[in-house]
């Protein structure tokens, strides 16, 4: 998703240390196959804005690649394009704005003898770059002159991450901190910095989970967002998984709900970070997961968000439909 607007760090330095990593693991698996479960992952997004002075639609495509390793730890590696579509008219509005977007993240599992459970260490890395075209101040104060260099951007996000899951699976609890930070083509910089505790846990068996995670931003900036710099939200996610007979032949759906304000926010289940520089402000989503096949999934996600970009005095909605193909083997 997309700000009037803002990025990740150097692509180049990303693909190096995707490549990296992609590497070491194609070694190993070379070596021997059986411990390793890999996956790859295809996805795609579209959406519409209602009512917004800036932005028209948005479309989206990326590709990962992961692999666990026993039960030790693992990676993932992706891409993804983003392009969004602009009014192209009026103060801080654009054409398009163009968003390039590498995601590396490595994860070690520990087994204390004092814990009940495991523990997962976890670090996740975004590298990201916005191009726009169209016209000049970006409508957060920032003037970016006739060639829009406001919006344009280079975004760096680190977000470790410790979580612990009891030995029945039915407790999970993880805190994650991410640091953004936001490098403009005309000087301007400023960091975003994000505490996320969480709780997962199973009702009545299994087939339900429920998790609630908390979003406590910081922005170092008081331009940014009018004055607000200090945004809190609350997640709720509930997913059922179905056992044979599932009604329209589902394996698992789940629900999303968002609220509260949520302002430039890294989410490391989607593995998204929320460039756009508008105040989420609500959110609801529904999907539904097909298997095809032993290895072989579908997921079909449609979803409603409320924002508010407190400098221009717009609030406006988007709604969304986001579609994802995994394979294992």
């Amino acid at each position: 998703m997309k700000k009037t607007r803002f990025p990740h760090t150097r692509l180049v330095t990303a693909c190096a240390l995707c490549n990296a990593a992609l590497g070491l693991a194609a070694s190993a698996a070379a070596q021997s196959t059986d411990p390793w479960e890999m996956r790859a992952t295809a996805q795609t997004v579209y959406g519409s804005y209602n009512d917004a002075d800036l932005r028209d639609s948005l479309f989206g495509a990326g590709i990962f690649l992961g692999g666990d390793y026993l039960e030790k730890g693992g990676f993932t590696v992706g891409y993804t394009y983003t392009e969004v579509d602009g009014t192209g008219s009026g103060a801080g509005s654009f054409d398009t704005l163009e968003e390039n977007a590498a995601y590396l993240s490595g994860k070690l599992h520990s087994y204390p003898d004092s814990l009940p459970g495991k523990l997962t260490w976890r670090l996740d890395t975004y590298f990201i770059t916005d191009d726009s075209s169209g016209n000049g101040n970006n409508g957060n104060g920032n003037d970016g002159g006739s060639n829009n260099a406001g919006l344009d951007a280079d975004i760096g996000v680190a977000n470790p991450i410790v979580s612990f899951l009891n030995n029945d699976k039915a407790l999970g609890l993880d805190l994650g901190y991410a640091y953004s930070n936001y490098d403009y083509d005309g000087g301007n910089e400023f960091q975003a910095h994000q505490l996320t505790p969480t709780i997962g846990f199973a009702v009545g068996g299994p087939a339900n989970w429920i998790q609630l995670r908390g979003y406590f931003i910081n922005l170092s900036d008081d331009d940014l967002n009018d004055g607000n710099t200090d945004t809190v939200a609350v997640e709720a996610k509930w997913t059922h998984w179905f056992g044979p007979g599932a009604p329209l032949g589902l394996y698992s759906m789940g629900i999303n709900l968002m609220g509260g304000e949520r302002f430039l926010a890294v989410d490391p289940d989607a593995a998204v970070v929320y460039t756009l520089a508008d105040e989420q402000q609500g959110a609801v989503g529904l999907n539904g997961v097909w298997k095809l096949g032993e290895n072989t999934s579908l997921m079909l996600q449609g979803g409603y968000e409320q924002y508010e970009n407190r400098v221009i005095n717009n609030d406006y909605d988007s709604t969304y439909i986001y579609l994802n193909l995994t394979h294992k083997w």
